[in-house]
Formats: C-alpha cells, sequence, structure tokens
C-alpha cells in the first residue's frame, strides 16, 4: 500500500473518531453540565458555519459567494440547512442527551436505509438484493438497539426513536438536496454557508441567549470538541482522506464513528451496553458496509426502448 494511502486510511479514521468525541462531548454538556441544548446547537451552527466559510474564503476568495447569485440555489442552500444541517444537528443532540452518543450515533446511521426507501418511493428506484438485504438489517437492528435495557413497555423509550430516527432524516435530507449544489460550488462553501444559514435561523426560532451550563474548564473543553474538533478537524480529515482512498473505502471507514462514541460513552460516561443492544449496533453498521460495496459495482446501462427484448 502507497504511503500516499495510507495517510488517506489514517485521516478518515481520524475524522470518524473526532466525530465520536464531538458526540461524547454533547453528552457530557447536557447530561453533566446541564448545558441548553438549544444554545449549543445555535452556538455550534454559528461558529462552525462561520469558520468553514472563512476559511473557504481565504481558499477561494470571493467565489464562495456565487452561490448568492441565483434565487434558485439560494433557496435550495436555505432548505439544505434549515431541514439538513438543523434538523440533523438539533435531533441528533436530542436523541445523545437522551439515551447516549454511542445509540444515537448509530441510529443516524439509518439514514442511507432511509434513502433507499425514498428513492423507491420517490422515483421508483428498484433497490439491489443487497441494499433490500440492508434495510431488512437495519430494521432488525434498530429493534434490537431499541431493545437494549430489555423488550418491556416500561424500557421502551419511544422518546429515543423518535428523536433517532429524525436525525436519520436529517442526514437523509443533506445527503440528498444538496447534490447539484457541492457539484457546482464545491463542498466547503456549501456546507460552511449551509451551517451558518441554519445557525441564525435556529437563533430567531429558539431566541435562548444563555446556555444555563456549570461553566469550569471542561465545560470550555467540551465545546472546543463540539465547535471545533467535531466540525472542523474531522470535516477537513474526513474529507481530505476520502480524496486519497475514495468514497467507498472512506465510507466503509466511517462506520469507525459509532463504534467509538460507544465505546468512549462506556468508558468515559458509564454508558452500559446490552448484548442485544451491541447486535443491533454491528447490524446498523453492516448495512452501510453492504451500502457502500453496492455503490462499488457498475450500474446497468439503460436501453433506449425499455420495451425491446
Amino acid at each position: 500500500m502507497k504511503r500516499y494511502e495510507v495517510i488517506g486510511i489514517v485521516l478518515t479514521l481520524l475524522g470518524a473518531i473526532v466525530w465520536g468525541v464531538s458526540g461524547i462531548s454533547v453528552q457530557f454538556l447536557g447530561n453533566f453540565r446541564n448545558m441548553n441544548l438549544e444554545w449549543l446547537v445555535t452556538m455550534r451552527l454559528i461558529m462552525a458555519g462561520l469558520l468553514i466559510v472563512l476559511y473557504a474564503w481565504f481558499r477561494q476568495g470571493n467565489y464562495v459567494f456565487h452561490v448568492f447569485r441565483s434565487a434558485r440555489d439560494t433557496l435550495g442552500l436555505i432548505i439544505f440547512g434549515v431541514f439538513g444541517m438543523a434538523l440533523c444537528q438539533y435531533t441528533y443532540f436530542r436523541a445523545i442527551v437522551l439515551a447516549g452518543a454511542g445509540i444515537a450515533t448509530v441510529l443516524q446511521y439509518l439514514a442511507p436505509s432511509m434513502i433507499i426507501i425514498y428513492m423507491l418511493m420517490r422515483y421508483g428506484k428498484r433497490p439491489s438484493r443487497g441494499e433490500i438485504i440492508s434495510v431488512i438489517l437495519a430494521l432488525v437492528g434498530t429493534i434490537c438497539l431499541m431493545g437494549n435495557d430489555g423488550f418491556s413497555f416500561e424500557s421502551f423509550r419511544g422518546d429515543v426513536l423518535f428523536w433517532g430516527l429524525l436525525s436519520a432524516v436529517g442526514v437523509a435530507v443533506y445527503s440528498v438536496s444538496p447534490v447539484r449544489l457541492l457539484a457546482t460550488y464545491g463542498t466547503i462553501p456549501i456546507v460552511g454557508f449551509g451551517m451558518l444559514i441554519s445557525g441564525l435561523v435556529a437563533a430567531v426560532l429558539f431566541h435562548q441567549p444563555h446556555s444555563y451550563a456549570v461553566w469550569d474548564v471542561w465545560t470550555i473543553v467540551g465545546c472546543f470538541n463540539v465547535v471545533f474538533l467535531g466540525t472542523i478537524v474531522s470535516f477537513n480529515a474526513y474529507l481530505e482522506g476520502v480524496k486519497r482512498i475514495g468514497a467507498v473505502s472512506g465510507t466503509i471507514l466511517s462506520s469507525v464513528e459509532p463504534i467509538s462514541a460507544a465505546f468512549l460513552s462506556w468508558a468515559l460516561l458509564g454508558n452500559q451496553f446490552s448484548l442485544l443492544g451491541i447486535l443491533g449496533m454491528v447490524l446498523i453498521i453492516v448495512t452501510v458496509i453492504i451500502i457502500a460495496l453496492e455503490r462499488r459495482k457498475p450500474q446497468p446501462k439503460r436501453t433506449e426502448n425499455a420495451n425491446t427484448v
């Protein structure tokens, strides 16, 4: 293996692991420092978005503002930011505080299966055999994960399932909606402005100027992890890694994120996982790997006349 590819693997893993660190930092801030999640989401989106936009501007100059020359693209950017970025971040944070970083992160990884179902219902695109298997595994994995504390009415956490699935919907939205924008203007400007716009919208909607947190050095470290490490460092490390090793390998290696989040939440914050819960995590992570491998296969070419034998 070439050194170039080894560095790519290391950077991709680093990005995924740092995302996991960001998840447990949210859990720490919410559960142990009583931080207002609405304030945290707003602060993260605005600060991270501003930093990414400045970074893009230093690299690309005024080109980063070209997206605002088109009313259609500006509207698409707002939809991406509000219904993708903001929805995903807020619901993900809620799920973390309720169930822990491990379970919340794994539930978010249901997004690829949701995209498959959406493509079937919206465009009639029939899933491949591997994609069908992945959807079934995702369903079974979710059931196992929700039975982490035992199968009973009292132990079933409907709120966890609600916020976790909604965060997966947010991931699906920001994975599908900005494809044309990303191809036209580049990833960094669109993600940066998406975060900044969604953060400003969140500031207006939530109107939470106070964190209500217990501030100490660990609170500051947690906020640093969420805003800087979990956004700027992880984002750029992952993108550079994917550029070196390819999207398929990058997607597979990104599965380290829920594993690292689950392990760190167990080791540092005392989250407990039963064998059934661990099985559910494994099944959902496997679906991501299956879908990534399916994308590697060459797609059959469409004939001009579908009725021709």
